[in-house]
């Protein structure tokens, strides 16, 4: 059975006991916002062949459980290019590295509102992500591809115009590691995302 960050899904479901006191819908009844961040994997392996960071373009929607409470779903996708050189043959090889990143998570947030126009959220989730690592040179293969669990959790500041919003996020990121033909690599996805949001409440 694979190793899953299991905590993170604990985190939001302990909110709840605090959500039923507000009745003002803070974020509409649902919501769907595009995300346009920065990622950086903190895994060494990554930092190694040139692939650590790159643009993040996320699709998040939210739908509402009570006044401060909303479970929703986000589906993003990241691609790095590099190089490195990569031992082969006891030689050292020049390499075209590239990274595409595509995790797909399940979250659980809680609002507050700062002031009429100003809510601040945060939350916790479990998440299921795509990795693959491609290397073009001589005589050298590919690692391949990998579906690996993860857990997150993440703020997010938004600033309300009619129905509308735009607004600022972070988020951290665990996942397990990466494994070639059930081989374990010890290399991970861990990353984390800053960066901004625009969205329509319904």
């Amino acid at each position: 059975m694979k190793k899953i960050v299991f905590f993170f899904v604990l985190i939001p479901f302990l909110l709840t006991s605090a959500a039923y006191g507000e009745e003002k819908v803070l974020l509409g009844n649902g919501n769907i916002a595009l995300k346009l961040d920065y990622i950086d994997f903190t895994e060494d392996a990554l930092d190694d062949i040139d692939t650590d960071d790159a643009l993040y373009i996320g699709l998040e929607a939210y739908n509402k459980i009570t006044s401060n409470l909303y479970v929703g779903m986000e589906i993003g996708y990241a691609s790095s290019e590099g190089d490195t050189d990569i031992d082969n043959d006891l030689q050292r090889v020049k390499a075209d590295t590239e990274l595409t990143y595509v995790p797909i998570e399940l979250n659980l947030k809680y609002a507050i509102d700062v002031t009429p126009r100003l809510v601040v959220d945060f939350g916790a989730g479990v998440s299921y992500n795509w990795m693959e690592l491609e290397f073009s040179g001589r005589n050298i293969s590919s690692p391949g591809d990998d579906w690996l669990w993860g857990g997150q959790f993440f703020a997010a500041l938004n600033y309300k115009i009619d129905r509308f919003f735009v607004g600022i996020n972070a988020k951290y990121q665990l996942t397990e590691n990466f494994e070639i033909d059930d081989y374990d690599t010890d290399v991970n996805a861990n990353n984390w995302r800053i960066g901004g949001q625009v969205g329509i409440m319904f």
